[in-house]
């Protein structure tokens, strides 16, 4: 319903979003949080849009990513928590048997299904859900598994402490932003700021999870040509900036 969404249509439903008073990085994080609920999203500085018929879901993510990070709510006003959905017997469905895992990992597979208003149930150890909702669910076992620690044997142990210093999905995300800001104003501080401290970290050689390398490897050279237009003259390059910085917004924007 919403994957025809244009929030620059003028004939769109949309609800914004006054995040002010966020960080740089809180505004990533709950960037990745919609992106993961597969919520429509656009930015216009600091304001988030979404369509209208993603509202109550973009409520719940908003006030889940503010309990997390300890961001003060402009309202009082508390988000009663989701209730599990059954899945109908007659429904499409995907099994997924889940007697290997451990009880508290299913239990914590529930509580992602839950707060995604999935539909599902649980017969024994297999776990049902609806069919179309098989992708965002192999995403939901797959953080799971990371967060629990998938052992590794002892001849791919090198591998495991590589992959432990990956950077996070996120990460995509803060160029996304940088971007954003700096073709609107190629002076915004914060764009900039946030923009260099994700080259310093980012190394094309090594995609955060989830993120192929050819996209990977686009995104470094851009990040790299936008921060150059910046930094390296004696002045900014607008022109060059918001030309570059669109680019990179275009190229990440259907990832977050």
């Amino acid at each position: 319903m919403t994957d025809e969404w244009n929030p620059n249509d003028p004939d769109a439903t949309r609800v914004h979003y006054d995040l002010a008073n966020w960080s740089f990085e809180q505004m990533a994080e709950l960037a990745a949080a919609l992106a993961d609920a597969t919520i429509p999203h656009a930015w216009d500085g600091n304001e988030l849009i979404v369509p209208e018929s993603a509202e109550d879901d973009t409520d719940d993510i908003v006030a889940q990513v503010e309990m997390r990070l300890g961001i003060a709510s402009d309202s009082e006003v508390e988000v009663p928590p989701r209730e599990a959905i059954p899945l109908a017997e007659d429904a499409a469905s995907t099994e997924y048997d889940l007697a290997e895992w451990e009880s508290d990992e299913r239990a914590l597979i529930t509580s992602h299904l839950v707060g995604r208003g999935l539909p599902f149930r649980w017969e024994e150890d297999v776990l049902l859900v609806g069919t179309e909702n098989e992708e965002l669910v192999d995403t939901i076992l797959d953080e799971v598994e990371n967060d629990e620690g998938v052992e590794l044997p002892d001849d791919d142990d090198d591998a495991d402490d590589e992959d432990a210093d990956r950077l996070p999905f996120e990460t995509l995300t803060t160029f996304f932003l940088a971007g954003d800001r700096l073709q609107k104003n190629p002076l915004d501080a914060d764009g900039l700021e946030q923009l260099l401290a994700a080259i310093d970290v980012a190394d094309p050689d090594r995609p955060p999870y989830g993120v192929e390398k050819r996209l990977w490897v686009r995104t470094c050279e851009l990040a790299d040509d936008l921060a150059a237009a910046l930094v390296d003259g004696d002045e900014p390059d607008a022109v060059e900036t918001q030309a570059v910085a669109g680019e990179l917004h275009d190229l990440l924007r259907p990832y977050v």
